[in-house]
């Protein structure tokens, strides 16, 4: 009877251990939505502070604020490698520096996936082929994609035709696996390169994504491995999607938390040090919502003209609510209406921009915002108006023709003008010179207006006769050429 107790005692214990866990998943699950698509990218060695609002990092930055930036957000430990196989399995796997190669057997996210039907691939710019394991080629690193040190048959091991080259990132992002790593090669996840470079390539590469993501339920995490060492190694984390609530988060979180949040968005298992960090469950859209987007992200247009974007309104959550729609940043002499003026539950609206031929020439940014009851939402579009009448240069040359004993030289006294407010460099060239002879301009180049002077200098081997000479000025995309005649005797 005793034993009986005790064995009663243990299984209820264990009944109710078991139940409690499962109530505290099903209670993070339930705050946490469920993505069709989730793409994590990682950048490289800056801190928070150095991207940030830095003005180099103009679209990571416009990013971050328009979805959930993570204020209080940190890597684990220094270099790179152990942060991605943190972010990656919960654990370091006993690696404390980025030597390569490694093979592991222990629990993974690719692996939790896989065990309950779900897709994973990691996306590597530069990897050399399907399934390589080259520690290094090109500008790709091994270091940067864990999920290759798991790769193989077995428990916990992931198939080869999982790590595949970004070249191989889909154009129809409704083939994506559930979870998706993408990472830039070193000169484009900013640890060789630029952080202007890294931001460009970011906009360049993935920005029809997080386009296409707004109105298909997706997620979009960016992260840094690491700071570089010179600070505190706080880094940039933020999320962006339809589910996201925009603001400023400031919780303590680093890669396990991040983790963590993936594994109980699709009711997974934790791995390693994942299973005692606490999952991001403030960030998300909980009650009856919407979303707001704009397509294309940038128009141009002529003073006087027009043109249109297409806002759409996705219902999240069972939302059936009307959203009103209005337009700010307009430059002066502009005006933006849209049909149709508001939405119910989810559709599309057209904006149509019109400006008038005194709207000053420039780049704006429109804030088109949506709003249903207490609930507002807003996107950006760019608008860049051109003047009617550009900037310009004439160009002239005088006198407009010379005679000369060959041997000897002359000038020309070559004007550039200034139109509609010209103001850049004119650098000049001349072209249809007689043999041996030489053209050089001083000086060499004019800003905004002003003149130049151009000597023709001709040997005794000169060869008599009539030539035209074409003088040319070019400031950028911009070329004016003008003709003069030069006699030899």
């Amino acid at each position: 009877m005793k034993t009986t107790s005790i064995n009663t005692v243990v299984k209820a214990y264990l009944l109710f251990a078991l139940v409690a866990t499962a109530a505290a998943t099903a209670a993070y699950s339930a705050t946490i939505p469920i993505p069709n698509h989730v793409i994590v990218i990682v950048e490289e060695n800056h801190s928070y502070s150095e991207i940030y609002g830095s003005s180099s990092a103009p679209y990571i930055n416009s990013l971050a604020n328009s979805g959930a930036l993570f204020t209080n957000s940190f890597a684990i430990e220094h270099p790179s490698e152990p942060n991605y196989l943190d972010l990656f399995s919960g654990s370091n796997q006993g690696v404390t520096d980025d030597s390569c190669p490694h093979s592991f057997t222990d629990a993974n996210l690719r692996a939790q996936l896989l065990a309950v039907n779900l897709g994973f691939a990691g996306y590597s710019e530069d990897l050399p082929s399907i399934g390589a394991t080259d520690c290094t080629f090109l500008a790709y690193a091994r270091k940067h994609a864990p999920w290759v040190n798991w790769q193989g048959t077995g428990t916990n091991l992931i198939p080869p035709a999982d790590n595949l080259p970004f070249a191989n990132f889909p154009t129809n992002y409704t083939t994506l696996p559930t979870v998706s790593f993408v990472i830039p090669n070193l000169n484009d996840d900013m640890h060789d390169g630029t952080i202007a470079q890294g931001d460009t390539w970011l906009k360049n590469n993935l920005d029809a994504y997080i386009q296409w993501a707004k109105t298909n339920n997706s997620l979009l995490i960016v992260t840094f491995d690491e700071d570089d060492s010179t600070q505190n190694n706080q880094v940039l984390t933020f999320f962006c999607g339809p589910m996201v609530k925009t603001g400023t988060y400031p919780e303590l979180i680093n890669h396990y938390n991040v983790l963590r949040t993936l594994e109980d968005m699709f009711g997974l298992p934790y791995a390693g040090n994942a299973a005692t960090a606490t999952p991001i469950t403030d960030c998300w859209v909980t009650g009856p919502d919407f979303s707001i987007s704009d397509s294309p992200n940038s128009q141009t247009v002529t003073q006087g003209s027009g043109t249109n974007y297409t806002t759409t309104v996705t219902a999240l959550n069972g939302f059936t609510g009307t959203t009103n729609l209005s337009v700010s940043g307009l430059p002066t002499g502009a005006t933006g209406t849209f049909n149709p003026a508001s939405l119910n539950g989810s559709g599309t609206s057209t904006l149509s921009v019109s400006t008038s031929s005194t709207t000053p020439a420039g780049t704006y940014t429109l804030t088109v915002t949506g709003t249903s009851g207490t609930l507002t939402h807003s996107t950006t579009v760019t608008l860049v108006v051109n003047s009617l009448n550009p900037p310009d240069f004439s160009i002239s040359a005088s006198p407009s023709s010379q005679t000369i004993q060959h041997g000897s030289s002359t000038s020309y006294t070559v004007t550039i003008g200034s139109v509609n407010g010209f103001a850049g460099t004119v650098n000049f060239s001349v072209s249809g010179l007689p043999n041996r002879s030489g053209g050089s301009f001083n000086p060499t180049s004019v800003a905004g207006s002003g003149s130049s002077i151009l000597t023709v200098t001709t040997s005794h081997k000169t060869g008599v006769g009539t030539k035209v000479l074409t003088i040319t000025g070019t400031s950028g995309s911009l070329t004016h050429s003008t003709n003069v005649t030069l006699v030899v005797q």
